[in-house]
């Protein structure tokens, strides 16, 4: 298990990046921009933290394109399975938006 990065989200929950994650996401296309940093820093501050709709064990983190400077999609998205411990990143992509179906967790507060 090689551990790339290891962060804490706001509620306190530990949150490994693999090298076999990374390697996933890097191997999407449109995600060549996304860099390991912008995972890490999407799980530490999110703008908000959604339930994945298809799995129960999994919670969907967000966080404003812009606040990382990416210069595509309104958010990135970063997926997160909390069935292990500690929890591991399932995946990360640009997204225009969070999904309508998926249920709000945790919100930063302004």
């Amino acid at each position: 298990m090689d551990v790339l990065g290891s962060v804490t989200d706001p509620r306190g929950l530990q949150v490994v990046l693999l090298a076999s994650a990374w390697e996933h996401i890097q191997q999407r296309p449109g995600r060549g921009m996304v860099r390991l940093e912008h995972v890490l820093e999407t799980i530490e501050d999110p703008l908000l933290i959604a339930q994945d709709r298809n799995f129960p064990t999994r919670e969907c983190y967000y966080r404003a394109a812009s606040e990382l400077g990416l210069p595509v999609s309104a958010y990135l998205k970063v997926v997160v399975e909390r069935g292990w411990h500690p929890a591991r990143v399932v995946t990360a992509y640009p997204v225009d938006r969070p999904h309508r179906s998926e249920v709000l967790v945790w919100r930063r507060e302004q």
